[in-house]
């Protein structure tokens, strides 16, 4: 997924002349083609995460379109009061685009390790949050916010996940992709965890249970009256997301539920409320906590059974 974006922010840096890239700390020749070509838009700089957002947000100011890509954590939290004072306040077409979301980074330890950025990301008024499934959808992503107002942090993933949304009934941007349909349960997920998701519910629709599946790609701002639709009528609901249970995709729907008085039963699978204590990878950890598709499965069979 790492690799769509950055292509597909080399395609714009060719197409638009407004489009500047700026990473920091990352690894060697990437974007080299690009820097090559247009070297006074492809900016590399060293481990200066502060300095790169409020260098994006003078760019901004002065009409370009900045895209910043580093590792999540430092985005969102090192460089947290340069999001807020330097391009938030302004309301500035500033791109995080935040590499190793979630627990992708889970082996370099808790300070790597995102697992607050949607809350962090959501608190800021006029953020744009997204955290896109695939390669397919981060492209349609990173080129949608070319032309978007107001600033936007997007999620990427480890990579390699295989194209899924391609096949996925369109629907305008922003809005919830319909994954399968089903009323008795609805699972609600966001960002790589949909292809956990997928064989969960499918295992039990091949049981006979009529279980749906949403994914939700942008979790702010989210588009107006889509969770009503997705909501309505339907009594239990499944968030999975790979975040603490405070701020992100289940906190969404849990003020929905209340602001609207819906006798809407939630549950939520995601990563516990604290700081990880274990080392491992990212899937060690699904495991551990039951994101992974047998972990979701369970979850899906005890609630059914409930």
């Amino acid at each position: 997924m790492r690799k769509a974006a950055l292509a597909a922010i080399a395609a714009l840096v060719e197409e638009n002349p407004a489009v500047v890239f700026i990473g920091s700390d990352l690894g060697a020749g990437t974007l080299a083609d690009a820097a090559r070509r247009h070297p006074d838009r492809v900016l590399m700089e060293g481990i200066a995460e502060q300095h790169i957002v409020g260098c994006a947000a003078g760019l901004a100011l002065e009409g370009f379109i900045p895209y910043v890509h580093t590792i999540s954590t430092f985005l969102t939290r090192r460089a947290l009061e340069q999001v807020i004072v330097d391009v938030a306040l302004h309301n500035l077409p500033v791109r995080l685009v935040g590499a190793g979301g979630g627990m992708v980074y889970a082996p370099l330890g808790p300070t790597h390790e995102a697992i607050d950025d949607f809350a962090l990301m959501r608190a800021i008024p006029g953020m744009s949050v997204i955290a896109p499934a695939d390669p397919r959808e981060m492209t349609e992503c990173i080129r949608h916010l070319a032309s978007a107002s107001g600033p936007a942090y997007v999620r990427i993933a480890k990579g390699g996940e295989p194209d899924v949304t391609g096949e996925l009934p369109q629907s305008p941007w922003g809005q919830p992709r319909v994954v399968l349909t089903g009323d008795t349960l609805a699972v609600l997920t966001t960002g790589a965890l949909l292809h956990e998701c997928l064989p969960a519910v499918q295992s039990a629709r091949q049981g006979g249970h009529d279980v749906g599946l949403w994914h939700i790609p942008v979790l702010a701002p989210v588009a107006e009256g889509s969770l009503d639709a997705l909501l309505a009528g339907r009594h239990t609901v499944l968030v999975v997301e790979e975040h603490i249970p405070t701020g992100g995709l289940s906190t969404i729907v849990a003020e929905a539920i209340a602001e609207r008085g819906l006798p809407t039963r939630l549950h939520r699978l995601t990563l516990p409320h604290r700081y990880p204590e274990k080392y491992g990878s990212q899937r060690e950890h699904w495991e551990l906590h039951g994101l992974s598709a047998a972990g979701i499965t369970a979850r899906i069979e005890a609630i059914l059974r409930d």
